[in-house]
């Protein structure tokens, strides 16, 4: 199973990434205890906050374009026995917890997430809460063979995509119109998507409460339950989480100025330099690495699909190094204070990547947008000796090798093998691309 972070663009070639870069609010408040909180109301809070602590608590208030408090679109899915519902007929009057993933098969990781969701379900259904559990890439048969097999297994209702998958295509106004059909497309209104897994929580009126996490086993309990006192939801003291968020997490953040579009640049350019910050301050430039081949990582802290991407990165940083390779991972879009906890966490995990940060931060100035065009992260630059841009990797896929072959392009020897497995991973994007138009951005 692979998670894909997919946002779009009209303008730039589809692509398919992994994880979850979705937005989050965060509250300046301290956590209270659940012994001192009455659940609150769906209408937002008097003021916003900072961003992001909305993450301490297991949970984000909003999806994408959706925010806590917003009517989600109802859309039409594929039940178990082969007939098209509205999802809100599987919901009924319930409070629901909803997630979609890539699929329901056989997969050890599709069942280890189907497992860990059997838990959640059973753990709220005494609160009148239903979960519906969608297997959204499947091929309507292959869906159909597996629901048929499994509805006796779990605890919750399955559903699937209605629509039949486009074949591989490279007309792109026809993988829009098709996604545009789609579950996904539906309900992100076409535009761009959520990765998948989604995971969220829906009141009895189809109004999102927030979404949370379903990376393998481990269930963010915590932050289901904050989503579900902030429904209204009365849980007893052991489904308590172990601390509340405050209502300001639930907060709207005012919007942010639209950008205007960039033009990614092109292989061949000569690389621009700028000035980052390392964690201690240190002025980083690409000049400081004349002579080797450097791997431009535009990254965020913020983003899952760039933290997904980064243990690939780091084997590729050590196993060429001594082929003159340097990865050098710039933070973009983010805050400087964000960078400095990330890697005070993760730099031993890291110790070939080296870190730095535009001290540009979010501005609409940036290097990553107003020198090289980047609209989408993770996207990875592979600067030659002669510092021209030899080749460039655009977001992540599990377990792909993409990186590793767009070294050849400057120079470094790669392993035939791996070569031709990234031959195989170009090929399965294309297969992925077919079916879902996607698109990627690096605002948040």
């Amino acid at each position: 199973m692979f998670d894909v972070c997919s946002f779009s663009s009209t303008r730039r070639s589809l692509a398919v990434v992994l994880g979850l870069a979705a937005a989050a609010l965060t509250a300046q408040q301290p956590a209270v205890k659940p012994a001192a909180v009455k659940p609150a109301a769906m209408a937002p809070a008097a003021a916003a906050q900072d961003p992001a602590a909305a993450q301490k608590f297991g949970f984000l208030p909003s999806m994408l374009r959706y925010h806590s408090g917003d009517v989600l679109p109802d859309i039409s899915v594929l039940t178990a026995d082969g007939t098209e519902a509205a999802l809100s007929t599987l919901r009924g009057k319930s409070l629901a917890i909803v997630v979609m993933l890539p699929g329901i098969g056989s997969d050890p990781r599709m069942v280890q997430s189907l497992e860990a969701i059997k838990t959640v379900a059973e753990r709220y259904a005494g609160y009148g809460v239903k979960t519906l559990v969608g297997g959204i890439w499947m091929p309507r048969s292959e869906f159909l063979v597996a629901a048929k097999e499994q509805a006796s297994k779990w605890s919750f209702t399955l559903f699937g995509e209605p629509v039949e998958q486009l074949g591989p295509t490279d007309d792109q106004d026809a993988r829009m119109a098709h996604h545009k059909k789609t579950v996904m497309g539906k309900l992100f209104q076409g535009g761009m998507t959520s990765p998948l897994p989604v995971a969220y929580v829906a009141d009895a009126e189809g109004k999102l409460v927030g979404t949370f996490q379903v990376r393998g086993a481990n269930m963010p309990f915590d932050g289901i339950a904050n989503l579900l006192l902030r429904a209204g939801v009365k849980l007893a003291d052991k489904d308590q989480p172990s601390a509340v968020a405050p209502a300001s997490v639930f907060v709207k953040p005012a919007p942010r100025p639209v950008e205007a579009p960039v033009q990614l640049v092109a292989v061949g350019t000569q690389a621009k330099d700028f000035a980052m910050q390392d964690v201690d301050g240190k002025t980083v430039k690409l000049a400081d690495y004349a002579g080797k081949v450097v791997v431009l990582d535009f990254w965020a802290t913020w983003c899952g699909p760039c933290k997904a991407a980064l243990p690939h990165v780091q084997e590729v940083a050590h196993k060429y190094r001594d082929q003159g390779v340097v990865v050098l991972a710039s933070c973009t879009n983010d805050g400087r204070a964000a960078f400095a906890k990330f890697v005070a966490e993760n730099a031993a995990t890291y110790p070939d990547i080296v870190f730095a940060c535009d001290a540009l931060e979010r501005s609409p100035e940036r290097a990553s947008r107003t020198l090289y065009g980047v609209s989408g992260i993770p996207q990875q630059f592979v600067i030659g000796r002669d510092g021209k841009i030899a080749s460039m990797v655009d977001g992540y896929m599990q377990g792909e090798v993409l990186l590793d072959a767009a070294l050849a392009a400057a120079g470094v020897k790669v392993d035939p093998a791996i070569l031709e497995q990234a031959a195989k991973d170009r090929a399965k994007r294309e297969q992925v691309r077919g079916g879902r138009a996607t698109v990627r951005r690096d605002d948040k």
